[in-house]
């Protein structure tokens, strides 16, 4: 079992918060504006096509992250959590820039593949975390680090909107590749990590891992919430800029997508600042089906207005509800694994929920060609409705586990 050391969790949470903030940032200086990107610069401006080619760029990042989460994740648990999450971010420097020199969409999409494998720092920073925080601090842990994905994908989306209006596509990667060299520094620095490699290897000699833990019922409809999760919420993602421009138009469209992209994102923000401190103090079903049934609501009202600033509210909205969701779920996988396999079932964890971007990928690509934009938030309104019959499975198992082991 991890130990903690005094009160240095709270500067550890602090010093990776930082960080994560500033590589989200960089993140979203770039990221959302692929669209526009292949519209802009490769030339592709049939929407169709288009669609179908933000779909594939999606598509060969989730695959490419499904498996790493999975592979860093044991790895960590035998070298370490802190070396994996400067992996990450000096990945990320290095690499995201470098999708700036593409060439044509093929190259685009093999670099998006590397990039993806070797990055993937939030889900790093958060087992290490899981690891130097008391048990009884996960759920305002997970909550206060989620804070640091959406403010700084928010101020990112904000930043990325004027450089890419006045500097171009160029400039907003290469402002993603620093600031991810910014938070490398920071986690070599200031960060601590209480991995012992004598103790891992003692304990591997005597531990098996607890494969009957993801074999049992509790556990496997915990994990699949993960998958859905991870459809639900991804399958709109790669489109934003799009279904901005179809409610909109394509004047300031930059500039609104950023808004947009923002106003999501502080939702997020808010969901993480709450409930990662109720999920402490609350009975999951209690937060997870009223957060399902708004989230439910303000996504489908997304694919029937045609106004800009009810698409702003309802995707704060939805955001709000779905950033809540997150913490609730990993809580519950926190308190009913393994301490000492952390890295391994958070890798599993957020491979699965990648698995579900994988499959939304392919799913997105199919509606936007076939059908149109906002369909695609039509499928992601179902999706989260479907989670919720399978959630009612998931806590009685939880349930029978705790007894059984009470």
């Amino acid at each position: 079992m991890i130990a903690v050391r005094g009160e240095n969790w709270k500067r550890n949470l602090l010093v990776v918060w930082l960080s994560q903030y500033i590589g989200m940032m960089g993140f979203g200086c770039a990221m959302p504006f692929i669209p526009m990107l292949l519209r802009d610069k490769l030339g592709i401006t049939d929407d169709s096509l288009r669609g179908m080619y933000v779909s594939m760029y999606q598509f060969c990042g989730m695959i490419s992250l499904c498996g790493a989460h999975f592979v860093w994740g044991l790895i960590a648990d035998r070298f370490g959590y802190k070396i994996m999450l400067l992996r990450a971010c000096v990945a990320s420097a290095v690499m995201f820039p470098m999708l700036a020199f593409a060439p044509n969409i093929g190259v685009l999409l093999a670099l998006r593949f590397l990039t993806s494998f070797f990055s993937g720092t939030y889900n790093a920073a958060q087992t290490l975390l899981l690891t130097t925080t008391p048990q009884d601090k996960h759920g305002f842990m997970l909550g206060v680090l989620s804070t640091a994905l959406h403010s700084g994908h928010m101020s990112g989306y904000l930043v990325g909107g004027f450089i890419v209006e006045y500097f171009g596509y160029d400039a907003a990667f290469f402002t993603c590749g620093a600031m991810y060299a910014i938070a490398a520094v920071m986690v070599q620095v200031f960060t601590y990590d209480k991995f012992d490699r004598k103790q891992v290897k003692i304990r591997s000699k005597k531990q098996k891992f607890p494969l009957r833990d993801i074999l049992s019922p509790a556990v496997f409809s915990l994990l699949a919430l993960f998958l859905i999760m991870g459809v639900s919420r991804r399958i709109d993602e790669p489109f934003v800029a799009m279904l901005v421009e179809v409610v909109h138009g394509q004047e300031k469209q930059a500039f609104f997508t950023s808004i947009v992209s923002s106003g999501a994102a502080i939702g997020g923000f808010l969901a993480g600042l709450i409930f990662g401190r109720l999920c402490d103090k609350i009975a999951a079903p209690l937060l997870f089906y009223p957060l399902l049934a708004v989230g439910v609501v303000c996504v489908l009202g997304q694919a029937f207005t045609d106004n800009i600033w009810m698409l702003l509210g309802l995707r704060s909205m939805a955001s709000f509800a779905c950033g809540g969701l997150v913490p609730v779920l990993q809580v519950m996988l926190a308190r009913n694994t393994d301490p000492d396999f952390r890295g391994t079932f958070f890798g599993m964890s957020s491979s699965l929920s990648t698995a579900g971007g994988v499959i939304c990928a392919l799913l997105s690509g199919t509606i936007a060609y076939y059908f149109n934009v906002r369909m695609i938030m039509v499928a992601s309104a179902v999706l989260l409705f479907m989670m919720g019959p399978l959630a009612l499975y998931s806590f009685s198992q939880l349930r029978r586990r705790a007894a059984q082991q009470q």
